[in-house]
Order: structure tokens, then C-alpha cells, then sequence
């Protein structure tokens, strides 16, 4: 089943023009990126933080345009009364939409992976290095997509919740800032483990509370946990 979502979602990617946009929007912001991040080092004063923080947004906002994009077609699914006709077959459609948040955490951590490679946003990590943050960062597009699902009903409610939703992004980048034990205030966005574990790797010289390590397992497990709550109330206000 699981391969048969993926293809769906591929066909639903090309077919639709809105959902297109998503796809090879990452490679549009990581080309920006790839160019404007030399520039601002180049032209910013030693010790500026905007390239480091420019660099740890593009990574996070890959998983995070990937599960807006899966949010959407579930809620296409729902307009469609897909979810509906699936409670007359064996399949459960709690496992449907499992299935379909997994391909678009597949879709994110492969996109991710991609952007940080073709990209060298992190300089001199390692092939591990780049797969925990890959792994941890994927880890918002399913989240992103049972946010959006959880409070709207539509299309056009879900362009609201995802902007709003949006704010999650910034706490990551507030976290370049706060470095003391403040930084629990800002654990509660699933981005800010990932945050940490890419700056740890761009600037390793600075005090943090946790090891690179920990935070990659804190955060998984943090998310995880993310993930169960939404789907709770995903369902609860689905029926399903």
C-alpha cells in the first residue's frame, strides 16, 4: 500500500499546479540560498550569524513545505470523500492516512538530504552528521500536515493554519539567540531540536546544554510524541 500512496502522491504533484509549486519549491530557495549565503559572508561583518541562520531555515522549511504539501491532499481526500469510502473497505483509514504521512516524511527526508548535499550548507559534516538532521528535520512534515488537518476544513482553512503554523519556524531561529536553560521555551516547536543540532555542527565553539547526540534523540523522541498528540485529536475530529 505503501507504494501505491507513493505513486498517487507523485501523480498529484504533476497534475496539480499548486502542488507542483511545493515540490520544487525547496530547489528554488536551496539555489537561493547556494548564492546568497556566500554573499552575505562575503559582505556581513565578521562573527554575523544571519549566513549560519539563513542556512538552518532552508534546511528546516524543506520538511515543512513537504507536509504542507501532504496536509493538502488529505484534506483533498476528505473533500473527495475518499477517507469516507475507505471505512467500507479492510483498509483502516487510520492506516491510510499513517501511510500518507510516511510518504511525505520520505518525500521531506529525501528532499532534505538532496538540499544539504547539492548545497554544502553544512561544510564538513559527515555522511552520519547530515542523515540524523535529515531524519530529525523530515520529521515536521508529518507534523505539519496533522496541524493543518486537526483545525481546518477545508483548502482555504488550511492556508491559514499553515501560515499560522509557520510561527513554529521561527522559534528555531530565536534559538541562535538563547543559549541558556531559556532554551526550554522555545523546545516546544519540533524544529528547535534540529535547529540546535545545526548549529552545534556550524558553530561547534559555543556553549550548549546537550550533546549533538542528545539533542538528535531528544528531539525524535519529542516528535514522536508531537506526532501521536495530533493524530489524537486528527481523528477525534475526523471520526475515523
Amino acid at each position: 500500500m505503501f507504494k501505491t500512496v507513493l505513486l498517487a502522491e507523485l501523480k498529484n504533484m504533476f497534475r496539480d499546479k499548486m502542488y507542483l509549486f511545493f515540490a520544487i519549491y525547496p530547489v528554488l530557495m536551496g539555489f537561493l540560498g547556494y548564492l546568497l549565503i556566500p554573499y552575505m559572508e562575503n559582505r556581513l561583518p565578521p562573527g554575523s550569524l544571519w549566513p549560519q541562520i539563513l542556512a538552518m531555515f532552508l534546511i528546516l522549511v524543506t520538511g515543512y513545505i513537504f507536509g504542507a504539501l501532504t496536509g493538502f491532499t488529505l484534506l483533498d481526500d476528505k473533500d473527495d470523500s475518499v477517507l469516507m469510502s475507505l471505512k467500507i473497505t479492510p483498509i483502516p483509514v487510520r492506516y491510510y492516512v499513517m501511510v500518507k504521512l510516511l510518504s511525505g516524511y520520505v518525500f521531506g527526508a529525501i528532499a532534505t538530504f538532496l538540499l544539504i548535499i547539492a548545497t554544502g550548507f553544512l561544510p564538513g559534516a559527515s555522511f552520519w552528521v547530515i542523515l540524523m538532521i535529515t531524519l530529525a528535520g523530515a520529521m515536521q512534515a508529518p507534523g505539519v500536515a496533522l496541524i493543518i488537518n486537526s483545525f481546518a476544513d477545508n483548502k482555504v482553512e488550511g492556508f491559514v493554519i499553515m501560515k499560522l503554523s509557520a510561527m513554529i519556524l521561527a522559534l528555531p531561529v530565536a534559538a541562535f539567540f538563547v543559549m541558556g536553560w531559556q532554551e526550554v521555551f522555545l523546545a516546544i516547536a519540533p524544529g528547535f531540536w534540529t535547529a540546535r543540532m545545526i548549529q552545534i555542527e556550524l558553530l561547534p565553539t559555543m556553549d550548549y546544554n546537550l550533546t549533538f547526540i542528545a539533542y538528535f534523540l531528544v528531539g525524535i523522541v519529542y516528535n514522536l510524541g508531537f506526532l501521536y498528540l495530533f493524530m489524537k485529536i486528527y481523528t477525534k475530529r475526523s471520526n475515523i
